[in-house]
């Protein structure tokens, strides 16, 4: 469990690892009304970008970004292949450089919060027996199954999603999302990556899989 944490840590954002599967959804998105849809096809060259001035997070989290990205049939660049931290915080600069990479959009993950969110749980009892002389349910309520209370931590991490197409330079898709007790860093980066591509897709930014 703890070479998991320090896992999670070096990536995107401070996580702690929770028992529960995670399970990520969209709070709010936005689409550019007067940007053309994003049209991939399988090799087009994208770039995966998370924004970290700490290197190591950075790294770990746009390698998860790019291995997934990949499984989709893209050829995927991670943004530190090309771009220093300084370098890509200039505008102009950092697009002129992912554009000389024959990329066709850049795909974008911004860290928000994590926050910690503590759920009780009451007492539970077993169903009862009816009710009746003395003997039978005085005996059964000794020895009545009983769950005492107890309370549920919950991990929430929220990232912003940013799709840019480089071709007409624009951002033509934003989303915040949240992800439940992420239980590691690639399947948080899948269930983000999943989570996008449905939202895109319904919004018309995306084509509809073949």
């Amino acid at each position: 469990m703890l070479s998991t944490r320090r896992r999670l840590t070096g990536a995107v954002v401070l996580l702690v690892l929770a028992a529960c599967g995670a399970s990520t959804r969209f709070v709010n998105t936005w689409k550019a009304p007067d940007a053309a849809p994003l049209a991939l096809r399988p090799g087009d060259t994208v770039v995966a970008m998370v924004i970290s001035r700490n290197e190591v997070n950075r790294r770990s989290g746009e390698d998860a970004l790019a291995a997934e990205l990949s499984r989709r049939g893209l050829r995927v660049i991670p943004a530190y292949a090309v771009l220093t931290v300084e370098q890509a915080m200039e505008r102009e600069s950092a697009l002129e450089r992912l554009r000389a990479t024959g990329a066709v959009a850049a795909f974008v993950v911004r860290p928000l919060r994590t926050t910690h969110q503590a759920t009780y749980v009451p007492p539970t009892y077993s169903a009862a027996v009816p009710y009746g002389s003395w003997g039978p349910y005085y005996g059964y309520g000794w020895g009545a199954p009983y769950s005492p209370g107890y309370v549920v931590t919950d991990t929430v991490v929220r990232l912003e999603v940013l799709a840019y197409d480089l071709r007409q330079e624009k951002l033509i898709w934003a989303g915040q999302s949240e992800t439940t007790n992420p239980d590691s860093l690639d399947s948080f980066a899948r269930d983000v990556v999943k989570a996008a591509a449905r939202e895109m897709t319904r919004a018309g930014v995306l084509a509809e899989p073949s």
